[in-house]
């Protein structure tokens, strides 16, 4: 897979089926939009093609950044398992936003991308304020050789957005937004110095500094994985403010299960697979360790997670 970083007057050396989409999170909508793209790549005997920008396209027009829910080198490594041949990446630029429907359309995907096939779905939105559609790219389809529209994908009911998976994360009801993402919701951070009372205590804790603007989820003890250096091992997380000993911040503890190293300064991923309890305030230290000892028996007690890959 290739990943190449454009511009709006990169022209591409080769023709290639394109998916469009914001692709925050990758979720099994997206999933539908880019198996899609890559069957009618090959059927035209083609590359298929993504294209992605480098941060949210909310960044350039709201204040704030906004939370993610994967990083862009996530994406990278699930498209690839997905079977893309490129990646577009691209800057948000004003200049891109003030493009016209047709511009974007014509200019940009036909002529400089050499795009002869469109996946998209059917609420997909471009161009200055959002003003085209799936209507307007139909009415230009003479532009491409084949125009792809995939229909609502609903889980119980539901549309899966990357909206509805951020409410899951934050409700803490991980199990669900992991089926809707085909993966366990994951945080990547570096292990950093803390206080040490856990270790103290007898239970040391792995503690997380989040190397982006992730989705926080709910308060309280997850049932997680931990990946140092491509190894992985069962944990314990408590995600908040631990309000029995201290009040200064988020934090993410793991205590690592029949774990001794010194990993200080390594960039790990944590992988959320179930909640356990939300966040309590204790009467004292002695009562907080014995609930984190109950805590730490869930997972253990639990089969270690097989990652695999439904699509």
């Amino acid at each position: 897979m290739k990943i190449i970083e454009i511009d709006l007057n990169y022209i591409a050396d080769e023709d290639s089926v394109i998916a469009l989409g914001n692709f925050d999170g990758v979720h099994k909508g997206h999933m539908e939009l880019i198996n899609k793209a890559v069957a009618r790549a090959d059927d035209l005997n083609i590359k298929s093609s993504i294209l992605l920008f480098n941060e949210h396209t909310d960044n350039l027009i709201k204040v704030g950044k906004k939370d993610i829910i994967t990083t862009n080198q996530t994406k990278f490594e699930i498209l690839e398992n997905l079977g893309v041949d490129i990646i577009y990446l691209i800057n948000f630029t004003r200049e891109f936003m003030a493009y016209t429907p047709k511009m974007f359309l014509k200019d940009f995907l036909a002529d400089n991308l050499k795009i002869r096939g469109v996946v998209v779905g059917y609420d997909y939105t471009y161009g200055f304020k959002k003003s085209g559609d799936v209507d307007f790219l139909l009415e230009n389809k003479d532009l491409f050789d084949t125009i792809d529209v995939i229909n609502q994908i609903s889980s119980h009911g539901e549309k899966i957005s990357s909206t509805l998976i951020r409410n899951l994360i934050e409700e803490g009801r991980i199990k669900e937004a992991n089926d809707l993402l085909s993966r366990p919701y994951k945080l990547i951070g570096e292990i950093i110095h803390a206080k040490g009372l856990g270790k103290k205590m007898g239970y040391p804790t792995a503690n997380l500094k989040l190397v982006d603007n992730f989705v926080i989820p709910r308060y309280g003890v997850y049932d997680t994985d931990i990946i140092i250096n491509g190894e992985r091992f069962k944990a314990s997380t408590n995600i908040g403010t631990n309000p029995t000993v201290e009040h200064d911040g988020i934090k993410i503890e793991a205590h690592i299960l029949d774990f001794d190293r010194d990993i200080y300064g390594e960039i790990v991923e944590l992988e959320l697979l179930d909640f356990v309890r939300p966040e309590l305030k204790f009467d004292s230290i002695e009562e907080l360790f014995d609930q984190i000892a109950k805590d730490v028996l869930v997972t253990r007690n639990r089969w270690l997670y097989k990652p695999a890959f439904i699509w």
